[in-house]
């Protein structure tokens, strides 16, 4: 996960001007490199807490979770800010508008709030709580794989890269076979928010009311 982050973000953003990128790549203003840094930072400390647990340090793990679990409130408004100052910023593919596509990033936002909630709520179902948490960092992985050079920068090859960004969470179905003998349903919940969000954001590239309506979104 945070080697797909790294080549993903790689030419926009961690290796900026050494890496060629196939898609416009707008200026970096100080509120998307704030966006960046702290999205980093939040994916160290959940790597973080992986390990923690792995190695039997339950006590540090709940007291990093409330730094993370505050961290990623905060980065709640710069998500929001950093898809409606896409706009501006000119970084909406060649194929769609840039009101149009305010509802990936926006989808994606709407799914991770959901999701590091219901991660919140369920603290002390470790089941649950790991799981939800997991999906919640593979929010990450829509923007991340969609700046793979794998696809052509059509629509059609947006939609294969979303649809592959989303396939990150099915080991974790195969891991819940396995070891539960079933799927949890933090699991299929996670699955479905992520899914969702790859709806969302196809929806408001291809029909025609999205845009009127992002339009109107505080921040335009």
């Amino acid at each position: 996960m945070i080697v797909c982050t790294l080549i993903g973000f790689a030419p926009s953003f961690y290796l900026r001007g050494l890496v060629h990128y196939p898609r416009p790549n707008p200026t970096l203003n100080p509120l998307i490199i704030l966006h960046g840094t702290l999205f980093t930072v939040w994916m160290l400390i959940f790597w973080t807490q992986a390990r923690l647990i792995g190695a039997g340090r339950r006590d540090l793990h709940m007291k990093l979770g409330i730094g993370g679990m505050l961290l990623a409130v905060a980065l709640v408004p710069l998500m929001y800010l950093a898809a409606v100052g896409g706009v501006a910023r000119g970084s909406a593919p060649h194929f769609t508008t840039p009101l149009a596509w305010t509802a990936v990033p926006l989808g994606s936002l709407a799914a991770f709030i959901a999701l590091i909630y219901l991660g919140w709520r369920q603290r002390r179902n470790g089941q649950a709580h790991k799981r939800l948490m997991l999906c919640a960092a593979l929010v990450l992985m829509g923007p991340a794989i969609g700046r793979f050079p794998i696809a052509p920068p059509v629509l059609t090859g947006h939609i294969i890269q979303q649809s592959l960004a989303w396939c990150t969470v099915i080991p974790l179905f195969f891991h819940d076979s396995r070891t539960l003998g079933h799927i949890h349903w933090a699991t299929k919940l996670g699955a479905g928010l992520l899914a969702s969000a790859v709806i969302l954001g196809i929806a408001g590239i291809v029909l025609p009311g999205w845009p009127a309506i992002a339009s109107h979104l505080p921040g335009l």
